[in-house]
């Protein structure tokens, strides 16, 4: 018979078991802790903050608004990386999209539910092409092979996410929740601008791109929560024609529109502040296509793109009016790099790097590349002290063909240019779809366009996470004739 003494303790381990289980835990954890390296600690934290995400995505139900919050919450990742002291951080929104991109795939085959298309071949075609540029002979070690992937071949899952998960009501959730998110993002850039904070200096410290590349003549260049300031530019650019295409839809509440245009007017400032002329010029390119697609008459798209200009022309030289000294300094040099653009000496400095590098490394490898990452932003010390050959490509399709060799070049614009086609074939329809479809069209239109203008002076698809963004709208452009209908 037991005794009461073990009757007694059997109460007591059954009313707290669970407090009793926790602290067994906790002390097991906190031995694991101290056993293991730091890296593998921070990297374990940060998928942990991504469980309730993960939670998410795994239901059916929460799963399309799950994505739609992780889109939206990408620009936090430099600041989660300041906070948590891990460059991992970006890993906990990633690993959810790519969860979200198996689930749904494999929940279309097990119910026959699953139909891919051309383009879809066509983009699996692309990641078998990079995976195999992994194993480059160039390429050093597998740590940069996979990490030149994730920077630009893996956010195009956006583009399998945007074809087949996302409907109509996922877009407009996903316009909403972006313009109003880009309010603290763009306060966040323009307090850098005049004042840095510690954990500002510790998102450059963690930035994977050198120091140098946050100055300009002296002074910081704004990157809000975001890897630097090019990212936050092409950030900007993506919202800016976003406000612009909201701004022409008749149906915006009056009371909104005005919140709207200032929040444009500061976007804009933040954008010249940035100093990052290829996303300067990128957005004239991607304002000019949304005027002409929202308007076929050439005379009212004349009338609207000279409104535009001189309202900017305004805002541009308020900014110059009362600025002075250092800033005054910086944004008339900016400027005149962009109206003097053959003379700027970033130009000179990108055709002379062609000239004299890039084009004789093309020459020499033109079909099989020197393997993914062999030009990606940011990963030049993984090739440092090695026989490996890194580029500095300054441009899009560059970098493309470095990496991944002729073939990956073509099936990259064929996939662009299929999606474009498609996207403008449906806004030149002459029935009258849906107008929020349309709306939608435009800016992803305009946004494309801007990204491959800008592409040609940037690697614009290595900037995280503005490339999610582009890959996402090119994936709405793509399935255009059934948007309107999901």
């Amino acid at each position: 018979m037991r005794t009461i003494k073990q009757q007694h303790f059997d109460q007591y381990i059954s009313k707290n078991s669970v407090p009793i289980a926790l602290t067994i835990f906790l002390v097991l954890g906190s031995i694991l802790i101290s056993i293991l390296p730091e890296q593998v600690v921070l990297l374990v934290g940060v998928l942990l903050i991504g469980l309730p995400l993960a939670a998410l995505v795994i239901s059916q139900r929460t799963r399309n608004t799950a994505v739609v919050l992780m889109l939206v919450l990408l620009p936090l990742t430099s600041i989660l990386k300041a906070i948590t002291g891990s460059r991992f951080a970006p890993l906990t929104f990633d690993l959810g999209l790519l969860l979200a991109c198996v689930l749904h795939l494999g929940e279309g085959l097990l119910h026959g539910k699953l139909r891919l298309g051309k383009l879809d071949v066509m983009l699996f075609f692309l990641w078998g092409v990079a995976f195999l540029e992994i194993f480059n002979p160039n390429v050093p070690s597998l740590q940069a092979g996979i990490e030149g992937f994730r920077k630009f071949i893996f956010m195009s899952l956006a583009f399998y996410l945007s074809r087949h998960l996302l409907q109509l009501r996922d877009f407009r959730l996903f316009v909403k929740a972006m313009v109003l998110f880009s309010v603290p993002v763009t306060l966040y850039g323009i307090k850098q601008f005049f004042v840095m904070w510690p954990i500002d200096y510790r998102m450059i410290e963690l930035a994977t791109s050198s120091s140098v590349t946050f100055l300009m003549g002296g002074w910081i260049r704004p990157f809000s929560t975001m890897s630097g300031p090019f990212q936050l530019g092409l950030y900007l650019m993506i919202l800016l024609l976003l406000l612009l295409a909201l701004l022409k839809k008749r149906n915006t509440c009056p009371y909104i529109r005005p919140l709207l245009i200032g929040l444009f007017i500061l976007q804009l400032i933040l954008l010249l502040m940035t100093r990052t002329k290829g996303n300067w010029a990128g957005f004239i390119v991607g304002v000019f296509a949304l005027f002409v697609l929202q308007s076929r008459n050439p005379v009212r798209a004349v009338i609207r793109l000279s409104a535009f200009a001189l309202l900017s022309g305004v805002i541009i030289f308020l900014v110059f009016s009362f600025t002075s000294g250092v800033v005054s300094t910086v944004l008339d040099e900016a400027l005149f790099a962009i109206t003097h653009p053959l003379q700027a000496p970033t130009f000179i400095y990108r055709m002379n790097l062609w000239q004299e590098t890039i084009i004789p490394a093309i020459q020499k490898q033109p079909f099989l590349g020197y393997g993914t990452g062999s030009a990606g932003e940011g990963l030049r010390n993984l090739y440092e002290s090695t026989k490996s050959f890194y580029f500095f490509s300054h441009n899009l399709y560059i970098k493309i063909w470095l990496e991944m060799g002729f073939m990956g070049l073509v099936v990259f614009l064929w996939i662009v240019g299929e999606s474009l086609w498609k996207g403008l074939r449906q806004l030149y329809q002459p029935y009258i779809a849906n107008l929020e479809a349309i709306s939608l069209l435009q800016w992803g239109v305009a946004v494309v366009i801007a990204f491959l203008a800008s592409g040609l002076v940037i690697a614009t698809l290595d900037a995280y996470p503005p490339n999610y963004y582009f890959w996402l709208l090119l994936g709405l452009l793509s399935r255009a004739r059934t948007l309107d209908k999901s």
